[in-house]
């Protein structure tokens, strides 16, 4: 694979190196998305655009560092990407700071542009505070997040917070009555950040068209400038950095395959779409599995896997979910004390039984697998085998349809994105000739 003009994605979980990848996909760019504790190119795949997810969204910032220095020194150096992307939340989980100084310092860029908005999914920033449809994060579910809460609003303090002190100076931000100027104004403001030693720089932006004016000034700079930002930002970026918006002739042909959807997601908005998909007359033959404590207590893989099996006839769904679990807070913090278990290491718990009841269905039978929630897309890919995805369509706005090296259709979703409906949509996609 010679990628001397291409470009590099590097996010730290598995759906947004997904989502992020699918935005260049849509302007033409054949794209590989690739992830686990050995990223690796598959350098038979013909390949424009290379998404790589270090999973280190959940692990401490030292951890983190060393990840994605791992993947700097030897994936981003080795292959000389022309433009590389930094993807982070954008609802400011995982070790942004950590992670983008160690970019920062091991490839030579100047600074960072944070630009974390995503208008169309309801993501804003202003004055650096970080919105979600319209209220501050503290304020939303994330704060309540089980692996990562989000108990602070403002993107600076945020950074500065993970950071040694001599650091923090290094944070600034271009508000957004510079923003509505246009990148001209944007340009000069950037530079001048850069020029007095400003090296995460954060920018408010409230539509598409804010984002498009900061991805066109970052790429008039004449410093070396490390974008870093939301699958939105990538969409604006994409616009520049491969205008070709020529579509790619897959020949896609959807097979006739019962669809298995996994979900370890603990956010509200996807107990919200499984129970609309529960509730909706438009799609039928659907089977839901709702895991409960003593399932992942018992570890009965076994059972909960034969009457996935017994319903999967080749127009069904199959939903085995986990949003029940945290539905009453109360009861299951006394079941959690009971078994000596903190939240986040049964949360990783909940990921690892998914992941091993993936494993022993598909061993078994065929199946469009939907997996939803970061981690969990990341556990249940690796324990069927899966190192590296291409991106073959769009199945709901920023949720992309891609084929492992089996052969086998896999889409993932971030448990904070979409709407009430994505999942009926999902469905519904598979349900259509192609």
């Amino acid at each position: 694979m010679s990628t001397s003009n291409y470009i590099a994605v590097i996010a730290d979980d598995l759906t947004g190196a997904n989502d992020t990848a699918l935005q260049f996909f849509l302007r033409g760019a054949q794209t590989q998305v690739a992830f686990g504790e050995d990223i690796s190119i598959d350098e038979n795949l013909q390949t424009e655009v290379f998404a790589m997810s270090t999973e280190s969204r959940n692990t401490d910032a030292k951890s983190a560092s060393e990840k994605v220095l791992y993947a700097a020194e030897h994936i981003l150096k080795k292959y000389n990407f022309e433009h590389i992307y930094k993807k982070i939340d954008s609802v400011i989980r995982g070790n942004i700071a950590a992670e983008i100084t160690t970019l920062l310092n091991s490839l030579n860029f100047d600074a960072a542009v944070i630009f974390p908005a995503f208008p169309s999914e309801g993501r804003t920033t202003i004055g650096g505070f970080q919105l979600l449809k319209g209220i501050p994060l503290q304020r939303t579910e994330v704060s309540r997040d089980p692996a990562f809460p989000i108990m602070e609003s403002n993107i600076l303090n945020i950074l500065r917070s993970s950071m040694e002190e001599e650091q923090i100076k290094s944070v600034d931000l271009i508000p957004l009555d510079i923003i509505m100027k246009g990148a001209g104004p944007i340009l000069l403001t950037l530079n001048d950040l850069i020029s007095k030693g400003k090296k995460l720089i954060v920018a408010d932006a409230v539509s598409t068209t804010d984002l498009e004016q900061i991805a066109l000034a970052i790429s008039k700079s004449n410093y070396k400038v490390l974008p870093a930002g939301s699958a939105g930002a990538a969409q604006a970026l994409s616009n520049i950095w491969h205008p070709s918006s020529n579509t790619i002739d897959n020949e896609l042909i959807l097979p006739k395959l019962p669809k298995l959807v996994i979900s370890g997601s603990a956010t509200d908005l996807t107990a919200s779409q499984i129970k609309r998909l529960q509730e909706t007359d438009s799609i039928e033959n659907t089977y839901f599995i709702p895991i409960k404590p003593e399932n992942i207590f018992s570890n009965d893989i076994e059972e909960i896997s034969q009457r996935a099996l017994h319903n999967m006839g080749k127009a069904n769904t199959v939903v085995i979910h986990s949003s029940e679990l945290i539905e009453n807070n109360e009861k299951l913090s006394a079941l959690l004390l009971e078994k000596e278990l903190s939240k986040e290491m049964f949360i990783s718990s909940i990921c690892n039984y998914l992941a091993a009841l993936t494993g022993k269905i598909l061993s078994q039978t065929q199946a469009i697998l939907i997996t939803i929630g970061g981690e969990t897309s990341y556990k249940c890919l690796k324990t069927i085998g899966t190192k590296n995805i291409q991106i073959k369509d769009t199945v709901a706005p920023a949720i992309p349809l891609g084929i492992d090296h089996n052969g086998r259709y896999i889409v993932t979703k971030s448990g904070n994105l979409g709407t009430q409906n994505t999942l009926i949509e999902i469905i519904k996609y598979f349900e259509q000739d192609k």
